[in-house]
């Protein structure tokens, strides 16, 4: 029969087993504790965590689409190549005009005509400076229609139309063109009527069409051989019988002749205001020398 023992009397080995059995049971413990928490978060949903971006770095920007180039009269050509930017049809027009003006001044002037409406060069820059006379700095040819059309009326032929340039630019109110009895000549007419087509608002349009009509009545007698000047012309087919006149004459001689060529009445004068001559239809010639214009007498 075993003899117990007094606690103070075990072996020291004795002693010990209390102690290991007690962590056992506690790791054991702590074990399962830890394997129970594992269970129970790994039913629970894991937050996905946010991925802060920003509105600079979410996606690239597009660049900026620049605004397009300057077209004022949206013909689809920039104004920058646009020959004509303000006209969508881009009608041809003719660039600035630069004359030499005598203004009075003690110096020419250097005056521009500008492109204007409907073809027409825009005189107005000119005309405020009242020239006498204009010289052009450079050979003009139409462009426009309205230039065409002058130079056809002009009756120039080498298609220069610089001097209708001149002649509108100049407003010179002792102009020969401006005298109240002077009539434009078969040549002036034509030439007179161009430049109206150029600048018909001129300053002195009105006198200008008054000495064209002037002009005209005298193209219209030559035509009829009721107007001419020194040399012989056949009565009834170079000129026609009637009773003419002319004014201010010096040293003026003229006959009338028959076929044969004898003188039928012959007149003289170193000096006259005025001479009348009666040519008559039996009459087969009529001459004249320093008589200047013969015209129907009024």
């Amino acid at each position: 029969m075993a003899t117990s023992q007094p606690y103070d009397k075990l072996p020291s080995s004795a002693l010990t087993i209390r102690p290991r059995r007690a962590f056992g049971v506690l790791l054991t413990t702590v074990l399962l504790a830890t394997t129970l928490t594992a269970c129970g978060d790994e039913q629970r949903p894991t937050a996905t965590p946010a991925t802060a971006t920003s509105s600079g770095s979410a996606s690239p920007s597009a660049s900026p689409t620049p605004p397009p180039p300057p077209d004022r009269d949206r013909d689809g050509i920039p104004d920058s190549s646009d020959t004509y930017p303000d006209d969508s049809m881009n009608t041809p027009q003719q660039p600035p005009v630069s004359l030499e003006c005598d203004t009075g001044n003690d110096g020419n002037a250097l005056l521009t005509v500008q492109p204007g409406k409907d073809g027409r060069p825009d005189f107005s820059e000119v005309w405020a400076a009242k020239p006498t006379s204009c010289d052009s700095q450079a050979e003009i040819y139409p462009v426009t229609d309205t230039e065409k059309a002058a130079l056809k009326t002009s009756k120039y032929e080498d298609g220069d139309i610089t001097t209708l340039y001149e002649m509108c630019a100049a407003v010179d109110p002792e102009d020969t063109y401006l005298e109240a009895d002077f009539a434009a000549s078969s040549e002036q007419i034509p030439e007179i009527n161009a430049a109206l087509q150029l600048c018909p608002t001129y300053p002195y349009a009105k006198k200008w069409r008054e000495t064209v009509k002037r002009g005209q009545v005298d193209v219209d007698l030559a035509a009829q051989g009721r107007l001419f000047g020194s040399g012989t012309f056949r009565v009834g087919k170079e000129i026609k019988p009637g009773t003419y006149v002319t004014t201010d004459v010096d040293g003026c001689y003229w006959e009338r002749q028959n076929r044969s060529g004898d003188t039928i009445d012959n007149y003289f004068t170193n000096s006259a205001r005025r001479v009348q001559v009666t040519i008559r239809s039996s009459d087969y010639a009529f001459s004249s020398e320093n008589c200047g214009e013969w015209r129907p007498a009024r």
